[in-house]
């Protein structure tokens, strides 16, 4: 059996990509372990090279890059009978995925947490044949993430999102969807439909402050129409967690789910998915208990 593999996009991680390999390769080399560097010239590049480190039954891949990297490595192991575990050093902008196993945004912190960890199983979500790792959403809001330019993310990073959303605040547009959720039909008007596989989402770690990386469920948040004040109020509930939202707001809903049908009279809404954008609707969203398996610092659950 091969042991590591680390993939990097040279792009990511504000061009420090190929440094951070260098470091992780070093590292691991002081504990024994034998590292292999491939880097990306072009987005098909991460998955073909997940799909060889599968059939060549590598032992772990180290994966170097944001949410839209990682998606991707993902996606090129699902029909593969052996998938490694995957390690991340996050290099995107939001790294939301990283957040939602608990590792370091701090490239050269997770850097270090490689020499010392353990495995991790955790869930993913499907929605028409893609696989997410962190979430999908659709909406007036969701629409800011493919309008952020690449320049605006190295410029600005996280604040590139911040800008456009509020921007989006003033020009809400909501949509009509239909859905049955595990068997129970609900019609909603919303601004905002966002579903989790994890507690962090955007980059706000315990989002969803009931889930777990490995429960068997997935989390839907839908908004409702209603003004900037009651938005920034369901927000501000979000992070602060001190009541169930489902308790206290009438604009805005949380419910766990395994799987859905989703349909909208809109049919050119599409789903943006770990922050990349995706299909149209109809969709079909279900959860893939432990799909795969992550390493993450050890001591932290």
């Amino acid at each position: 059996m091969n042991d590591i593999m680390i993939i990097a996009n040279p792009s990511a991680g504000k061009k420090r990509a190929e440094e951070l390999a260098e470091k992780v390769r070093v590292a691991l080399g002081e504990h024994n372990r034998e590292a292999q560097i491939r880097l990306t010239e072009k987005k098909e590049d991460i998955s073909n090279f997940a799909i060889d480190a599968a059939r060549k039954h590598y032992r772990s891949i180290i994966v170097l890059g944001g949410d839209g990297t990682v998606s991707e490595l993902a996606n090129g192991l699902v029909d593969q009978e052996y998938k490694p575990s995957i390690g991340i050093i996050p290099a995107g902008t939001i790294n939301n995925i990283a957040r939602g196993l608990n590792i370091s945004v701090d490239p050269d912190e997770a850097v270090r947490y490689l020499t010392a960890c353990r495995e991790q199983i955790a869930d993913a979500g499907k929605i028409n044949g893609q696989h997410f790792l962190s979430s999908i959403s659709a909406g007036s809001l969701p629409e800011t993430v493919w309008e952020v330019s690449d320049e605006q993310k190295e410029r600005y990073g996280t604040a590139a999102y911040f800008i456009e959303g509020i921007r989006t605040l003033r020009e809400e547009e909501c949509y009509n969807f239909n859905m049955e959720v595990d068997g129970v039909s609900h019609s909603k008007k919303l601004s905002l439909l966002l579903i989790g596989a994890s507690h962090s989402v955007t980059g706000i770690p315990n989002f969803f402050n009931d889930a777990e990386v490995d429960d068997g469920y997935l989390y839907m948040l839908g908004i409702e129409e209603s003004t900037i004040k009651e938005k920034l109020s369901i927000f501000s509930q979000l992070l602060s967690r001190k009541t169930t939202l489902n308790e206290s707001q009438e604009k805005a809903f949380v419910l766990p789910f395994k799987q859905a049908e989703i349909k909208t009279d809109h049919s050119d809404v599409h789903v943006a998915i770990d922050g990349e954008k995706g299909p149209s609707f109809p969709a079909h969203v279900e959860v893939l208990p432990g799909f795969l398996t992550f390493l993450v610092p050890s001591g932290k659950s």
